[in-house]
């Protein structure tokens, strides 16, 4: 077995802003923020009766809403979206309770949904370390859930979500749920002590994992719980490892996607499948994900299971993305890669 990840002077050099520390801090960072925003005064709108909620942001910033609507969607009594652009969806009204986030604070197009937001008399919350949109939202007397700073927007999933899943509990818009917190939290500290990067190749999971991904390309499928967590995966392999990857959902997929079996050509063998395992899925969605794994088997690289862990809806998503956060990272090293570099991102926003 390929042991160079266990070469820990080696990895360190390479992961000059240190993804590995964050990673390692990521379950004390959830209850970080958990505590950041019990002291955030919610009052102005904490009297107000929402009909539905939006998330806006954009890449590492939209995420965090888009875990808290797959895991809220089956309990909250309000529709949840997403928002990912320039501009707010046309129902956006003072009924309407906003989250913009942006790590940076400088997301121009965050900073024009919140105009927006603002133009239309919404109640917004925001999330930010700080940049223009902190400015904005205390010019505007808007609560303010400040992030910590030295984070790349996609290393902070931690404090983004619970930021976002705190403040809806705190506004009842989260019901029984919010007890899966504390077996969410727990799952995510076992599964640091399995996979961090003291642990060896031969007893960590995820250096297997990402020496099975060296030279291929992912395609990451979750059912309709893990549907943001396979996005999750699908960017961070794009971001921390810089592979070009994609993601799906199930039973989506089952309709489209699986048709690529049929492809006629070599370059099938270039590919690995990502498939994202829940306990929770329906015995019709699990057995038609047997036949899915079926007609690709003989033909990709490899298929690769990654199991959610947890009985609660909470830790069955986050054991996920903790997993496959430190995966990306790992796959990045292995290629020689810091895993928070931004070379070509920056250069598009030069543009």
């Amino acid at each position: 077995m390929d042991n160079s990840l266990d070469d820990l002077r080696h990895i360190k050099a390479l992961d000059e802003s240190g993804m590995l520390l964050v990673l390692k801090r990521f379950p004390e960072d959830c209850r970080s923020a958990i505590k950041r925003v019990n002291k955030v005064s919610l009052e102005g709108i904490s009297h107000k009766r929402f009909n539905k909620v939006v998330f806006a942001g954009v890449g590492g910033s939209s995420i965090g809403g888009k875990l808290v609507i797959d895991w809220l969607w089956r309990e909250c009594t309000v529709p949840l979206v997403l928002s990912r652009g320039y501009h707010l969806p046309a129902f956006v009204d003072d009924e309407t309770l906003v989250f913009t986030v942006s790590y940076s604070g400088n997301t121009e197009e965050t900073l024009n949904m919140l105009a927006e937001a603002l133009r239309v008399g919404a109640p917004t919350i925001t999330v930010t370390s700080g940049g223009a949109m902190g400015n904005m939202a205390m010019d505007n007397g808007l609560p303010l859930i400040s992030l910590p700073g030295g984070y790349r927007p996609r290393a902070a999933i931690s404090h983004q979500f619970f930021s976002l899943a705190t403040a809806m509990h705190e506004l009842d818009l989260v019901g029984t749920s919010w007890g899966e917190v504390p077996e969410a939290l727990s799952i995510l500290e076992a599964i640091r002590d399995e996979v961090s990067m003291d642990v060896p190749t031969d007893e960590n999971l995820a250096k297997k994992v990402a020496l099975r991904l060296l030279g291929k390309i992912p395609l990451v499928y979750g059912s309709s719980l893990l549907e943001g967590v396979a996005y999750r995966l699908g960017s961070q392999l794009n971001e921390n490892s810089k592979v070009p990857s994609g993601s799906g959902s199930f039973p989506e997929a089952f309709h489209n996607a699986v048709l690529g079996s049929e492809w006629h050509s070599e370059a099938l063998g270039t590919l690995a499948l990502l498939l994202l395992r829940d306990s929770g899925d329906d015995e019709g969605v699990k057995r038609k994900i047997e036949r899915f794994k079926g007609l690709f088997t003989p033909r990709v690289g490899d298929i690769i299971e990654l199991e959610a862990r947890g009985s609660g809806r909470l830790a069955r998503i986050l054991s996920l993305v903790y997993f496959g956060d430190y995966v990306s990272t790992y796959l990045g090293l292995l290629y020689g890669h810091d895993p928070s570099s931004n070379l070509s991102i920056d250069k598009l926003k030069q543009i």
